[in-house]
């Protein structure tokens, strides 16, 4: 019995759905007919690159000082802002947020998708809409917590697996912590807590981004939380290219209010 007729037909539609052109070319070396599946990933891929291309960041260029009641009062209703924080949004300052990391799930449509997301933004002027330095920072961030999470074990934490206590809540927030931080001894102090938070799922955060990382930037990493609603994305989903525009508004620099994504995408 060949692969495909051991498959269910809900395993046969995700199996389908997750190919590769790479692995049609295999499957048809190995003498499988894979015409019909042919069709499914070059049509899945002509829609990957219809989104890819409708997601347009320089559709916001007339928004980036200058905002109709319209824009102010669409953005109140899609984050469910009061009618008294309204008007922070007037004022609020426009910035690319560039996604470090994020929930598997957030990177396949799913309307009422859930999940978590941590992202990058800069609020001066010199960096807000730098795409290559936030893509560049991003990833410097990300490969500083996979540095981190492959760094040896301290002797301390060795000895506390052995006697199973690693996942011991007052173990974790006592010993455990004081070791995670005594283990990353070795990066800049000013991006330590950062770097510590990603590689170790510390909830939600909101760090500034030490100037060891950020430069001449005035740069944050936090979480953004999509609970049940990832239709907040363009197509619900993270874009190809990993950014999100934000509105930080007001003086706090963690007030992120997402914009609606017909200001973006085509």
């Amino acid at each position: 019995m060949g692969l495909l007729s051991k498959m269910n037909e809900k395993a046969l539609q995700d199996w389908a759905n997750n190919l590769t052109p790479e692995q049609i070319e295999e499957y048809e070396r190995q003498g499988m007919d894979m015409s019909e599946y042919k069709v499914i990933v070059e049509e899945r891929m002509a829609e990957e690159r219809r989104m890819a291309e409708a997601v347009d960041l320089s559709m916001l260029d007339r928004i980036k000082t200058t905002r109709t009641p319209e824009f102010v009062d669409e953005v109140a209703r899609f984050n469910k802002m009061s009618d008294k924080n309204k008007p922070k949004l007037e004022t609020a300052t426009l910035v690319y947020g560039k996604v470090v990391q994020a929930s598997g799930g957030m990177f396949k449509s799913d309307p009422k998708g859930t999940g978590a997301l941590v992202i990058l933004y800069a609020l001066d002027e010199a960096h807000r809409y730098d795409r290559e330095w936030l893509t560049k920072t991003a990833e410097r961030i990300y490969e500083l917590k996979k540095e981190f999470q492959n760094k040896p074990k301290t002797g301390v934490q060795k000895f506390a697996g052995m006697l199973g206590m690693g996942d011991n809540i007052l173990y974790n927030l006592t010993v455990g912590n004081a070791q995670d931080k005594k283990k990353s001894e070795y990066l800049p102090e000013d991006i330590r807590g950062l770097i510590r938070c990603i590689a170790l799922d510390g909830g939600s955060f909101h760090i500034k981004v030490g100037a060891s990382l950020a430069g001449g930037a005035e740069a944050w990493c936090g979480t953004l939380e999509f609970i049940e609603d990832q239709k907040k994305l363009p197509f619900a989903k993270i874009p190809d290219n990993r950014f999100i525009p934000l509105l930080i508004a007001g003086d706090d620099s963690d007030d992120i209010q997402l914009i609606p994504p017909q200001y973006y995408t085509k």
